[in-house]
């Protein structure tokens, strides 16, 4: 890693300090952050919900609203069409279960990964109509189905769309599109597709009252939907900051004592208890047990997991999420293993990129595999997938290189082509591999200063007896993710008393003992036991707060990202 340090006014630092009565080293964190004000770090911390803009701020959500109202009326059928993943399942169990309190008739669809692909299709729009649907409502997709909502007029069906993806120049000819990049207000930090999900519930609601179908008291608690808000933000990378830092605050908090039988499965199965339920555990257990399914096949086990309504149907689709996960997990290394192995002879030690096929490599586990040889390799990595001569594909960055603007120059090769800066997936001929090959090298050598290492981000510097002075203020930030990461600490030439490999994880972790002379600090670094041998006697660590409950008592802990020798 390189190590890049913010910069902090002190001044700043100090006022801030003294304005909320705290150790001067929180003042520079605050600096760090570019926080500028008290009154600013104050309400970031409360992350009030009337901290949220007022649903009627999205563009069309009036004439989305009126929609659902008149098929309310009409006692219509509505179709909620989501996605295989946890943003788009959480987003379509959302919205089901929230039109459903509302009255409304409503069946919900996800496509098959495998069979289907991404978005609406025109034979999914067409059978929902010979099913008697008059109204679809997209959720995390949508905006690039021109195809679907063109087939689904020509059946006599409305369209709306709530998607929270990039805008094309021209979009589909919905009835409504419902998307945060359309207004300013949520343009700097826009919900994931759960949390547009959630705003047009939340609009809809004040739409029926208004019009005196609900009472004041009556219809769906928008609260209680939250938990789905913050499993599905997390899980697509939204950045905690905004709108999004309110919705999944009080998501965690709701998650945590939530009493709907699916979550409460899901969190067993995960083996995620206790009176919080931290972003980690979303990231790392409830996330990819959902996505399990989808990664496999068919993502139905874990939308029916969100919506069942009693416990013994949720435990048991919770132990086939779960089944599902391990097998995920089991092909995930097949596929990564044999990626690994044919590194060697397949890719120089000079090329700055790697891309690889396989004959039916599973689809689903590309992008993981992908991200597990970025890691590895430390070289933008594109695996493909060769079927019925395509090669469909998921790539992962490495280091400050623009995969989007990368692939975004070729996709005069491509069959189909999405992303962004880190992550994308593509489809081409099979004829065509070699040129993209070389087109891709080409085009991570043109890249000045390409650099393969990742940036590491220091907040500021502490000494070692500071640290647990720290933890608590520090934690009040939380909950931690993209945009808010977690606090990042330098300390500066301290003693390694000891170091050595955990007994867990295949010993693939490192813990080490860190003392300033009168402290001491036992850290973990995950994955690090590998580096073993560049530990000295003295060392630079960078350290992330760590946050973790046992036996029902929250703890703030500190763990180790890297180390160095001293400067």
């Amino acid at each position: 890693m390189i190590w890049r340090f913010r910069e902090i006014n002190r001044g700043r630092a100090e006022t801030l300090a003294g304005e909320l009565g705290q150790p001067l080293k929180l003042g520079e964190f605050l600096a760090a952050r570019a926080f500028k004000e008290a009154d600013e770090v104050r309400t970031f911390i409360k992350a009030e919900m009337k901290g949220l803009p007022a649903p009627m701020t999205l563009s069309d959500m009036d004439k989305a609203a009126a929609r659902l109202l008149e098929a309310r009326r009409r006692d219509e059928k509505v179709a909620v069409c989501g996605d295989y993943d946890a943003d788009g399942l959480t987003a379509s169990a959302l919205l089901t279960r929230g039109l459903r309190e509302l009255g409304h008739q409503v069946v919900t669809r996800v496509p098959n990964r495998l069979t289907d692909g991404y978005g609406l299709k025109p034979e999914a729009a067409l059978a929902l109509a010979e099913e008697g649907v008059r109204l679809i409502v997209t959720v995390d997709n949508g905006v690039s189905d021109y195809e679907a909502v063109e087939a689904a007029a020509g059946a006599g069906l409305d369209v709306i769309i709530t998607d929270h993806h990039h805008l094309p120049p021209s979009p589909p000819k919905a009835l409504a599109i419902v998307n945060p990049h359309r207004d300013p207000v949520w343009r700097e930090s826009p919900p994931a597709g759960v949390g547009v999900a959630f705003m047009l519930l939340a609009g809809v609601k004040r739409h029926y009252q208004e019009a005196g179908i609900l009472g004041p008291n009556d219809g769906p608690a928008l609260m209680d939907y939250l938990s789905l808000v913050a499993i599905g933000t997390i899980a697509d990378l939204v950045p905690l900051i905004g709108p999004n830092r309110i919705m999944v605050r009080h998501g965690l908090n709701f998650l945590a004592s939530s009493r709907n039988p699916g979550l409460t499965a899901l969190k067993k199965i995960s083996r995620v208890s206790g009176s919080k339920v931290s972003p980690r555990d979303v990231g790392f257990r409830l996330a990819p047990r959902l996505n399990a399914a989808g990664r496999l096949g068919s993502a139905e086990p874990a939308l029916e997991l969100l919506l069942a309504e009693a416990e013994a149907p949720a435990n048991h689709l919770a132990a086939q999420l779960e089944k599902l996960n391990q097998e995920r997990h089991h092909g995930q290394s097949r596929l990564c293993n044999e990626a690994l192995d044919r590194l060697e002879s397949e890719i120089s030690p000079d090329s700055r990129t790697v891309v690889m096929a396989g004959e039916n490599w599973p689809r689903g586990l590309l992008g993981l595999a992908a991200s597990r040889v970025a890691e590895n390799t430390r070289k933008p990595t594109v695996l493909l997938s060769i079927e019925d001569g395509i090669a469909v594909g998921s790539g992962r960055s490495a280091g400050n290189f623009n995969l989007y603007n990368a692939l975004n120059s070729l996709r005069h090769l491509f069959l189909t082509f999405g992303g962004h800066s880190q992550a994308a997936g593509l489809s081409l001929e099979r004829e065509k591999l070699d040129d993209f090959k070389a087109a891709f090298e080409n085009e991570a050598l043109q890249v000045d200063g390409f650099q393969a290492e990742p940036d590491l981000w220091v907040d500021m510097e502490a000494p070692l007896n500071e640290l647990s002075l720290l933890a608590r203020p520090l934690s009040a930030l939380e909950p931690f993710g993209q945009g808010n990461p977690a606090p990042v600490v330098m300390v500066r030439r301290v003693n390694v008393l000891d170091a050595r490999p955990t007994d867990s994880g295949g010993e693939l972790h490192l813990k080490m003992v860190l003392s300033d002379g009168l402290t001491r600090q036992q850290v973990v670094g995950f994955n690090l036991a590998p580096r073993l041998c560049e530990v000295c006697r003295e060392m630079d660590v960078a350290l992330t707060l760590d946050l973790s409950e046992y036996r029902g008592q929250m703890s703030a802990n500190w763990r180790l990202v890297d180390f160095r020798n001293p400067e």
